[in-house]
């Protein structure tokens, strides 16, 4: 932890003037143990600045950086003139306003505090963009909030009346304040007042136009200096940028990557750092590329996107853009905006967060299509781009392209994989489970439980085999009637009633702590209850819960708030969820994609915990007593079965006794 955590200070709930000196109490304590701060505010003076020059210097001496949203002063006929869309006649009203601006900071402040503020534009510390409320809000920007970040990346984030200006630390205001270390109510609401900040800022907001200052009005702030010398010590060179170190076979990959045209496929296992990996390749590629970088991440679901939207941030990327629906609404507009805007010379990087089926949309690929200048393409779990309509998606326009999975062939898809890594150029880089263990992924201990059908169930399964053995063998029959069959037969499985009784034992002998249980459909109601009369804290994590839900349940899970976590698909891919210590698998297909994903969330390694993560995998047979009739229709499909055994057999603890422990099946079955 950082020796300079804004945990470290006592902050209320509530803070008025009457009580508070809000400069020296509250922002100069706060910027100076910040690395980000985020301010939305009806107006700002350079006054302000002066007060608070302190902590703003500390924010600059430490790397740090500020984010200003603010409402620029319009007259009426300003306004009519942006209420009309004319958007030569919006830049000229809002370049004017700046202007004016301008000369007020040259006539209002001292020397110091003008400097300052040049100085702090010129480095970078402070980036100011302008809001002005369109689409049916005929009146000013006018709210009050912030959020501070430390570089442990605790946040707190405050609302409330006072504008950053001198005269408003005269007036009686007050801020409500919100710390999200403290409970799950104020990381809820700083996570909100975040969110509000960067979809304006991004300008997703449709009664919101957000104006960048360009780079002439940028030039004539800078020029206001009258100083070569700073009003600050700026950080050397080495503390301006990320302090990312890739381990040294991400770095290998990433020289593979070079090595083949910037192209090509990591098959990495789970847990050891594809995201870092991705990001260190595109990061190099930033650094000796002389022209404009335009980079698209897309995203198999949208609960991934913050988490990419964190790791970028912790190489110094920090204003990604949301361009899918649920985040979005508007981000076809958005995605015309950021190419434009690119292709005009305003930014020299700009990162797009998409999602798999929006990146595939014809409005995304026509959009970015128009950019003008190298695009870099990231998949993430990009075994799911090869569908045939998620790969149309995948265009020749992308000059630089990152695939990421650990089973980058897709189940049943000969085809589709095969287009994956002709698109991508191959996989360059593999780097095993084997490989990570125990250096950088847990040990884990892996226990197969062996659950028989109860008789009824096994009727019903001896009924449908007979029914598909003659669906095969007659010539008439059609496929859909065959694989509904399969289906209905395998639905017995997934819901065989000894798993749940089986559950109920291992809960029993079990320490449950951050236990994640994997379920279908069919089974999570009957798990849940099973979880609430044994006395565990747990919670549902599925497709059903928003975004904000998904990120609030791990934040509480990783806290120990739930003791488990009933999950169905949404956890098999990308979702980081270090705390995990058990899994218990009550639902498997025999996609590899799905049980491997399923293993890597419980082998993350959490801080300096040693223990080995713990594995149950729950192996439903018909019988242990099979028939000759039984044996000869099953032989395969338990061969198959135990696919999964074997893989996950291969690189456990306790290899011998878990051999041991399916040792009846493999007599059982001859296989």
């Amino acid at each position: 932890m950082s020796d300079r955590s804004i945990t470290d200070i006592d902050i209320p709930g509530v803070i008025d003037t009457n009580s508070t000196d809000f400069i020296d109490e509250f922002y100069n304590p706060l910027l100076t143990r910040a690395s980000e701060y985020k301010r939305g505010v009806g107006y700002f003076s350079g006054s302000w600045v002066q007060s608070a020059s302190r902590g703003l210097a500390t924010l600059a001496e430490q790397g740090g950086s500020a984010k200003w949203i603010m409402s620029p002063i319009l007259d009426s006929t300003d306004r009519e003139a942006i209420k009309k869309g004319n958007k030569a006649r919006c830049d000229e009203v809002i370049r004017e306003s700046l202007l004016e601006d301008i000369s007020s900071l040259e006539t209002a402040l001292d020397n110091q505090t003008q400097n300052a503020i040049s100085w702090l534009i010129a480095d970078g510390v402070i980036e100011i963009r302008f809001a002005v409320p369109t689409n049916g809000l005929a009146g000013q920007f006018h709210d009050k909030w912030g959020i501070l970040r430390d570089a442990d990346g605790n946040r707190v984030a405050f609302h409330g009346s006072q504008n950053d200006s001198y005269n408003a630390q005269l007036n009686y205001e007050s801020y409500d304040i919100f710390c999200d270390w403290k409970h799950e109510t104020d990381l809820t609401r700083v996570n909100k007042h975040e969110e509000r900040f960067d979809r304006l800022w991004n300008n997703e907001v449709d009664s919101v136009t957000i104006h960048t200052i360009g780079e002439t009005i940028r030039r004539e702030l800078i020029q206001l200096r009258t100083t070569d010398e700073r009003p600050y010590t700026p950080p050397d060179d080495e503390s301006l940028s990320h302090n990312i170190t890739l381990r040294p076979y991400q770095q290998d990959a990433v020289d593979a990557w070079f090595e083949n045209n910037h192209c090509g496929l990591f098959q990495m296992a789970t847990g050891t750092g594809k995201t870092y990996t991705a990001l260190g390749a595109m990061d190099e590629l930033n650094q000796i590329t002389d022209s404009p970088l335009f980079v698209v991440v897309s995203v198999p679901m949208t609960h991934l996107a913050s988490q990419w939207a964190e790791s970028l941030k912790e190489f110094d990327y920090t204003s990604p853009h949301f361009i899918y629906g649920s985040a979005n609404p508007s981000w076809k507009k958005s995605l015309d905006r950021i190419v434009s805007d690119f292709n005009l010379g305003l930014s020299d990087t700009e990162i797009v967060i998409t999602t798999h089926t929006s990146g595939s949309k014809e409005e995304f690929r026509d959009t970015i299509t128009r950019v003008d200048g190298e695009i870099l393409l990231i998949g993430d779990e990009v075994h799911n781009m090869g569908s045939e309509h998620r790969k149309k998606g995948l265009l020749p326009a992308y000059d630089y392209r990152i695939g990421l999975s650990a089973t980058p062939e897709r189940f049943y898809d000969e085809e589709g994989s095969e287009y994956l890594l002709r698109y991508f150029e191959g996989t360059i880089y593999k780097f095993t489970i084997g490989d990570a263990i125990p250096e950088y992924l847990s040990r884990y201990n892996y226990y197969p439980r062996v659950v028989e059908m109860e008789p009824a169930e096994l009727s019903e399964y001896r009924t449908y085999t007979h029914k598909i053995v003659s669906t095969k063998n007659n010539p008439q029959s059609d496929e859909e009637t065959l694989s509904r069959l399969l289906q209905n037969r395998a639905r017995i499985i997934k819901s065989a009633e000894a798993k749940f009784a089986e559950l109920r034992d291992i809960i029993q002998e079990s320490d449950v702590d951050h236990m994640l249980i994997y379920t279908n459909y069919e089974q999570i109601n009957q798990t849940q209850k099973i979880m609430t009369d044994e006395g565990v804290i747990h919670r549902r994590f599925t497709a059903e819960e928003s975004d904000d839900e998904r990120q609030e349940i791990l934040s509480a899970f990783a806290s120990g708030t739930f003791e488990a976590l009933v999950a169905m698909k949404c956890l098999d891919e990308g979702v980081d969820v270090p705390s995990t210590k058990k899994a218990i698998l009550m639902s498997n297909s025999k996609n590899p994609m799905e049980f491997v994903q399923r293993r890597g969330r419980v082998l993350r390694r959490h801080g300096d915990d040693k223990e080995p993560a713990e594995i149950y995998d729950i192996i439903v047979v018909p019988t242990l007593n099979p028939d000759a009739e039984l044996l000869e229709s099953e032989q395969s499909i338990v061969e198959k079965e135990l696919d999964r055994f074997n893989r996950f057999v291969k690189n456990a603890n306790n290899t011998t006794s878990a051999e041991l422990s399916i040792q009846r099946i493999r007599t059982a079955y001859q296989v």
